[in-house]
């Protein structure tokens, strides 16, 4: 915190920047206490700063200040909520599993995680709330496990202990499922677990066997050994195992080409051959690579398994963008926390300010900004007025409402929009893998070959016939081919995580090997997703006037003019002091500013609040205004002592690299679409200064209109939706394939295919680019097995491999795929010159730094 005091007086100096002990944001004028040794921009940071250091929790703040270079400071949210549903018996019985001690647990979903710090802090909850045993955070899924005694206390207290901390807990799926999914993942791993120890014994075994090759070993040791082997080997087939044997049958039974037959076929063959020579005492048995094979196959299985129940769960996360819980007031005029099924039409919700809308009504007996990008995708908050329609999911940002229940829970929109989500993903055709495509037609050649190696070679005796046979059937095993595709794709994933990309499967990158239509939404995918001053035409000294003024505003264009010119911005002058602040909800703001020439009376806001205050409007300040709106920009216009002395043009900034993956994407074939949900000039305008047409653009799209586009048969497939707000999430999901730009909501990550986790747009050329490296990588992989497959069947076939060379070939042809994947997807890309992958800068110029727009003009003007 910047703390400046009088070396006279010892009081606070506030005039210089203010910062908030907690969150590090700045503390609006209208908070500041002189007086106080700390300061705090809302009362949720102070009450949480309070409760930390209550309870011997300072430590949270030497964690944060670790990671606050690397996340975005937001104040504190403390709700004050009893959480009684928590304690309700349907809820209980539905998410809560009794422990046979009688402690209870349950898994809930977290909000207001942060980083490191919030998991080191929530962690140590039990050691200052009794009856608390222990808190496991999950990141990733932003959740908590929480174990508790229910004698010592309940779980609504717990959740309120969370919440005086800045952290909400609500529920997430059953209980059921959950421990449903850790039962298979246990047996998952006992598979694994029970197969490693068999490999590596069984390759112990056969190092042993091998070395009697180069010196004498008795031949009882030798047979003792063998034996060994072999039943290792079996018992690899009969356990761990036996989930290949048991697809194979399947696909038997139902005809279906699985990449499990010809694998079924290769252990059985490989462990059957060993049994012959070790029955009859000559060749090689072949087991420890049927043991090795099992593991290797049962690793990859585990984690494709991961991977599809981890997608499951992301769509079950979606259903907390709508809130469980509503305010209802109830007839004796008193406030309750019910779940929303048990709202009925008429019932009247409050909402405070900042927290999300349950349900679909009308606004009654007030006036609130909403952000309803979760529906609509507009970036600028939404002026509701009594009797307007509110609908869940949306937020009141500057004060608390009361609203009239129309509908809730799944009728609302937002539910209507996630069943869209639901059936949409439901309705994607399955990918079935090329090497899956290619097993029928592999088994039955293999097969013939071997039948037809044992009849043709029989005149020269049965064991010379059957040992062909055998080395046919070993050098063949389709090991590689089964590791041609789930290797590379492994490799892939983690180049692309390593580039900034991540890709959620390998059917994602097959889709995207192919150009087709990319649809682009404008808000932060395009554009940067936030309001920001893109221009500004006046004098510096106004500027951090009007700026001194609007730091008392929860404004977003206020806000934005804070940033742009305040302490943070331009100059390192102190910001001036301010009396006499008066906000005119929706019009603009008024206020004294205290400069060494006097006091100056200062109006900030649109034409339409100026010309109210009698104030003129001349000539430069229309044009500049003009060619603001142009560019589907804000105007505001700032007077000091009646005089119009500065223009401020606010926006949403383009991206800077927007233009060049524009004309990357053109370049790579790909057919380009702008679906927009903001009204169709400040769609168009964004579009055209990215280099899109006229006819590529579609503004005003709802929900349900980006899903209707993207579900276009005249579209070129693949189809891949590009955005990042919850609006974009049934396009997405009814898209080939959907991508999730940095920072956008967290259900758009969710449902998102691939997320692109680096800062910018190029990352999305970079995944177009890998994806069809990555294709052409199993291609090579593919066609090197099959090489190696048929050479090594020939010279078995001719009789120059014999069974003990067959076996050590068979592992060569997997390195060999190994070391393929490993070397050849790449997600580099030569990034065009002079296009940067920061944020920083004018929105249509690129020019680094707002400062550089700024045009000084004389006070006669």
């Amino acid at each position: 915190m910047t703390d400046v005091r009088d070396d006279r007086t010892g009081v606070r100096d506030t005039s210089t920047a203010c910062l908030c002990d907690h969150c590090g944001l700045a503390v609006p004028a209208g908070l500041v206490e002189p007086e106080a040794e700390h300061q705090f921009c809302c009362h949720g940071c102070r009450a949480v700063y309070e409760s930390l250091h209550a309870c011997g929790l300072e430590r949270y703040y030497e964690l944060a200040a670790k990671e606050a270079a690397e996340r975005e400071s937001r104040p504190a949210t403390v709700t004050h909520r009893r959480f009684e549903h928590l304690d309700r018996p349907e809820f209980l019985t539905k998410h809560v599993r009794l422990a046979d001690d009688g402690r209870r647990s349950v898994e809930l979903r977290i909000d207001g995680i942060h980083c490191g710090a919030c998991v080191w802090l929530l962690e140590a909850m039990p050691r200052i709330v009794a009856g608390l045993v222990s808190v496991r955070i999950n990141m990733t899924r932003c959740s908590a496990i929480i174990d508790w005694d229910p004698s010592r206390i309940a779980l609504s207290a717990i959740a309120q202990r969370f919440d005086t901390l800045g952290y909400q807990l609500l529920p997430l799926a059953d209980a059921n499922s959950r421990e449903r999914d850790r039962q298979i993942d246990r047996v998952w791993l006992v598979r694994i677990g029970v197969s490693a120890a068999i490999a590596s014994n069984g390759m112990a075994i056969a190092f042993a066997l091998y070395g009697s090759l180069f010196s004498s070993m008795a031949p009882t040791f030798r047979f003792f050994f063998q034996w060994i082997a072999v039943g290792l080997a079996l018992l690899s087939l009969v356990f761990p195992g036996r989930i290949f044997f048991r697809n194979a049958i399947a696909a038997i039974r139902t005809r279906t080409p699985h990449m499990d037959l010809p694998v079924a076929t290769g252990l059985f063959g490989a462990v059957l051959a060993g049994i012959i020579n070790t029955i009859i005492g000559r060749g090689s048995i072949y087991c420890e690579s049927a043991t090795m094979l099992v593991f290797l196959l049962l690793v990859g299985r585990f984690v494709q398994y991961r991977q599809q129940r981890k997608a499951r769960q992301e769509v079950e996360l979606i259903t907390s963008l709508v809130p469980a819980i509503a305010r209802r007031r109830e007839a004796d005029g008193s406030v309750a926390e019910v779940p929303i099924d048990a709202l009925l039409k008429g019932d009247m919700v409050e909402v405070p300010a900042g927290e999300t809308v349950p349900c679909d009504g009308w606004l009654r007996r007030s006036s609130a900004r909403f952000d309803c990008s979760i529906l609509t995708g507009e970036s600028r908050p939404n002026l509701l007025l009594d009797g307007d329609p509110v609908y869940a999911g949306t937020r009141p940002l500057d004060r608390p409402i009361e609203m009239m229940v129309e509908v809730a829970g799944a009728e609302t929109r937002a539910g209507r929009l996630l069943a869209m989500v639901a059936e949409a993903a439901t309705r994607r055709p399955p990918i079935v893998e090329l090497a899956d495509r290619m097993a029928g037609w592999f088994l039955l050649t293999v097969l013939a070959t071997a039948g037809f190696t044992l009849w043709w070679w029989w005149s020269l005796g049965a064991e010379e016939a059957v040992a062909r046979m055998v080395a046919l059937l070993v050098v063949t095993c389709p090991c590689a081919l089964g590791l041609a595709t789930p290797l590379a794709v492994v490799a892939s994933i983690g180049k692309a995580a390593r580039k900034g990309v991540l890709v959620k499967g390998g059917d994602i990158l097959e889709r995207l090997s192919r150009a087709g239509t990319i649809v682009l939404d404008k808000t932060g995918t395009l554009t940067e997703g936030r309001v920001a001053v893109t221009g500004a035409d006046g004098d510096e000294a106004i500027l951090r006037m009007a700026a001194a003024i609007e730091r008392s505003s929860a404004h977003p264009i206020a806000k934005a003019i804070a940033d742009a010119f305040g302490p943070n911005g331009p100059g390192t002058q102190p910001m001036p002091p301010v009396t006499e602040i008066i906000e005119h909800g929706g019009r603009g703001i008024e206020g004294i500013v205290t400069t060494p020439m006097g006091d100056c009376r200062m109006l900030i806001g649109s034409e339409r609040f100026l010309v109210e205050q009698g104030i003129p409007i001349v000539g430069w300040v229309r044009e500049s205004a003009a060619r603001a709106a142009l560019r589907a920009e804000s105007p505001v216009l700032i007077a000091a002592q009646g005089e119009l002395r500065a223009v401020v043009s606010v926006g949403d900034p383009i991206r800077p690299e927007a233009a060049s993956t524009i004309r990357r994407l053109r370049a790579g074939g790909w057919a380009l679409a702008m679906a927009s949900g903001d009204h169709p000039a400040v769609a168009t305008a964004v579009g055209q200064a990215v280099g899109l047409s006229a006819k590529e653009i579609e503004g005003g799209c709802t929900p349900e209109m980006k899903l209707a586009f993207v579900r276009n048969s005249r579209l070129r497939g693949p189809v891949v939706m590009v955005g990042d707000g919850v609006n974009d999430l049934a396009a997405m999901a009814a898209a080939d394939v959907g991508i999730a730009v940095r920072n956008g909501a967290q259900s758009a990550l969710h449902v998102a295919d691939a997320c692109l986790a680096a800062g910018g747009l190029l990352p999305l050329v970079r995944l177009l680019e890998g994806a069809r490296r990555t294709m052409h990588t199993i291609r090579v992989n593919l066609a090197v097995s099959v090489a190696y497959n048929v050479l090594g069947g020939i010279l078995a076939f001719m009789g120059l491999v014999n069974p003990l060379v067959a076996a050590i070939l068979m592992p060569i042809s997997g390195l060999t795929v190994v070391a393929l994947a490993l070397a050849m997807p790449k997600f580099e890309l030569n990034d065009e010159p002079g296009v940067a992958q920061t944020t920083d800068g004018d929105a249509f110029t690129g020019q680094p730094a707002i400062a550089a727009t700024v045009v000084a003009r004389q006070t006669n003007r």
